[in-house]
């Protein structure tokens, strides 16, 4: 990956964790461990392991993919992205989040606003 694309996804996982804080979620933050460590992009809002993308191209079943790959331990893999040429950010996320009588492998996209809501409710 070259400098570039580090700093794209850099700032991406930065707009996001800072609408997380606007929205009330003081401890989300960059994973900068990631590079060293491995996991997902955004730490301390947890069940939930965020990956954040955000490319010209959709490719939402490669990231999905490695969304859950991140998502080790019992945590709730949940992709956010960035809809090319707009201002809006969907979130992908197991059904099950919000009724446990699906399986945990389908999902659900959802508007970020959408998403913040039924994070209060599973955090709470």
């Amino acid at each position: 990956m070259g400098a570039m694309q580090r700093t794209k996804g850099a700032t991406a996982e930065r707009s996001v964790a800072n609408k997380l804080e606007e929205h009330g979620f003081t401890n989300a933050q960059r994973n900068l461990m990631q590079t060293a460590n491995g996991g997902y992009d955004i730490v301390g809002l947890e069940p939930f392991a965020i990956e954040v993308k955000n490319h010209k191209k959709l490719n939402i079943n490669a990231w999905w993919k490695q969304t859950t790959a991140q998502a080790t331990d019992g945590l709730i893999p949940t992709l956010i992205y960035h809809i090319p040429n707009t201002s809006r950010w969907l979130v992908q996320m197991p059904v099950s989040v919000i009724n446990d009588t699906y399986p945990s492998d389908m999902v659900m996209t959802v508007d970020f606003e959408d998403f913040i809501y039924i994070a209060r409710e599973v955090i709470a």
